[in-house]
């Protein structure tokens, strides 16, 4: 038995899905309405004047602030229903054989866990860690209740699902500079397998 960790955004899915999931949530008007905003913020962050984290606070804060925990939950189980138009069929393929070996099978993403986990747990995957919301009262507040899920936090998240993983053999999928340390401890490291790739 293995260990295979996935990332999410641009590994198995093709696109953003924080921008996907909010456009589908809070819709296009008002998500092109603040557009400007989050780009100015994403800027920001590759040019080092603000770390992701604080970016995807003020991002989570002008769509999300004031949202009901299970409004938020509902979009979504809804959401689940749209990812698979965006799957790389190769990666979905990887996956399968995976979990056909018996191997244990987890996502370990920079997005947020709630909107991957419906769409996961319907192809049996079973662990899914990501960045989490903080939620006060049943409110989201906007702010993350922990650290954004992106280079050791990943090799954090890998050693609290898998304790025993330096004694398995690792595959671990990636294909950002957020995921260089975990792909360091893999036994059998992939790093952009998926992209462009077609079904052979």
């Amino acid at each position: 038995m293995a260990i295979a960790i996935f990332d999410f955004d641009g590994t198995i899915f093709s696109r953003d899905s924080l921008a996907d999931f909010l456009m589908q949530t809070c819709g296009k008007r008002r998500f092109f309405l603040y557009l400007p905003l989050v780009i100015g913020l994403k800027l920001a962050t590759i040019s080092g004047m603000l770390s992701t984290h604080c970016a995807k606070e003020k991002v989570f804060t002008l769509f999300l602030h004031g949202m009901k925990w299970q409004d938020f939950l509902r979009a979504c189980s809804r959401y689940a229903n749209r990812i698979p138009r965006f799957i790389y069929p190769t990666a979905l393929e990887q996956i399968k054989q995976h979990l056909i070996a018996g191997d244990r099978v987890a996502i370990i993403s920079a997005s947020v866990a709630d909107w991957i986990r419906p769409w996961a747990e319907s192809v049996g995957i079973q662990y899914v860690e990501g960045t989490t919301l903080e939620v006060k009262n049943g409110i989201l507040t906007g702010k993350l209740a922990g650290p954004n899920c992106k280079g050791m936090e990943k090799v954090r998240r890998l050693r609290q699902l898998f304790p025993d993983f330096e004694s398995d053999t690792l595959y671990v999928y990636g294909d950002s500079t957020g995921d260089k340390e975990i792909l360091a401890l893999a036994t059998y490291p992939h790093y952009r397998a998926f992209k462009h790739k077609k079904r052979t």
